[in-house]
């Protein structure tokens, strides 16, 4: 007896009629249409906020946001720029994580979390060959069983750790203040003597550097700084503010500092948290952090240097305490970091 076959068409109809029969029933679950939905390498990355998923498809924009896995939100950099995040935390809080989000153009954005490269692979590969910064070289003494890292306080003129971000500024620093929402009285005065820090002739621990570095507060400021209150970037406007705002709890502030493909510095903004109680006069008292030790800091966040190990001493440690007033000054390493990038 013949068998009578189904034309192609009629079998695609009659399957499709299943298919809706047992969905519609429950009995099995519809299948995004991903391939029309996921960007391809080279293509345009959709609008709106993307995840660090979407850019491992090696998508290409220009705008839009990154959202990371902590909730940190990164307005894409142009094309060919990249920014940085780094922030100082209040002692025995959970560090944020250093954040770079690279831009390469038409091989798409990578993005750096603490050590590791995410994004677009192509992208990821361009960023690992171009990076310049250097490991923590903390010192520590070994007594042939453990090793022990000595007190910060018999260390911060010893120390020579110090860490080489990606980034320099070839200009002076051009920066404003915005005072809105300031928690402490002299904030302006607390941020000039941190920014002066870390230029010109340095002498501290009995030795003398010199650094290039150069900065030059402009004015007072309404704009904000170009910062989110969940720590990240936002889009900058070719202005350095720095300010006050929300932060996440155990960060006491964050720099963005923005930069070309050759690694030269365009734009840092600052944001101080208002959670905290400050003090910015000679002398610091009771629970509150000191405004010039935690910018002086940021401000060696902005010129390009990284955090190092807790324990050497440094203003750089990723920590302080409250009324730290002796991070007013620089150590031994920071010193040293400052005049080798200047």
């Amino acid at each position: 007896m013949p068998v009578r076959t189904m034309p192609w068409t009629s079998a695609a109809t009659a399957a499709a009629a299943l298919a809706a029969t047992l969905v519609g029933a429950g009995v099995v679950s519809a299948s995004p249409a991903v391939a029309a939905t996921s960007p391809t390498a080279g293509a345009s990355c959709p609008s709106g906020t993307l995840s660090l998923r979407t850019l491992e498809s090696g998508c290409t924009t220009s705008t839009g946001t990154v959202r990371l896995a902590d909730g940190r939100t990164f307005a894409v950099p142009a094309r060919g720029e990249s920014v940085a995040a780094l922030s100082v935390a209040a002692a025995g809080a959970e560090e944020l994580p250093e954040v770079v989000v690279t831009n390469t153009g038409n091989s798409g954005v990578a993005v750096r979390v603490g050590e590791a490269w995410q994004g677009s692979p192509s992208a990821v590969r361009q960023a690992e060959r171009s990076t310049l910064g250097t490991a923590d070289t903390a010192d520590t003494a070994d007594t042939g069983a453990v090793t022990v890292r000595p007190s910060a306080a018999s260390t911060k003129c010893t120390s020579k750790a110090n860490t080489q971000n990606d980034y320099r500024w070839s200009s002076t620093v051009q920066w404003y203040y915005n005072p809105s929402g300031t928690r402490t009285t002299y904030g302006d005065d607390a941020l000039r003597a941190a920014a002066d820090a870390w230029t010109g002739t340095i002498t501290s621990c009995g030795t003398t550097v010199t650094s290039s570095a150069r900065e030059s507060f402009v004015r007072e400021a309404t704009q904000a700084p170009d910062l989110t209150k969940d720590g990240g970037c936002a889009t900058n406007n070719g202005y350095s503010v720095m300010g006050w705002g929300a932060l996440p709890a155990g960060t006491l502030g964050v720099t963005c500092v923005w930069y070309d493909q050759n690694g030269v510095a365009r734009e840092a903004d600052q944001r101080y948290a208002t959670r905290y109680s400050w003090s910015s006069t000679a002398t610091c008292s009771g629970s509150r952090y000191d405004m010039q030790a935690v910018a002086t800091h940021e401000w060696g966040h902005l010129y390009g240097l990284g955090h190092v190990a807790s324990g050497t001493g440094q203003v750089m440690e990723p920590s302080g305490g409250t009324c730290a007033t002796g991070s007013r000054t620089l150590g031994l390493g920071d010193m040293t970091g400052i005049a080798a990038k200047y």
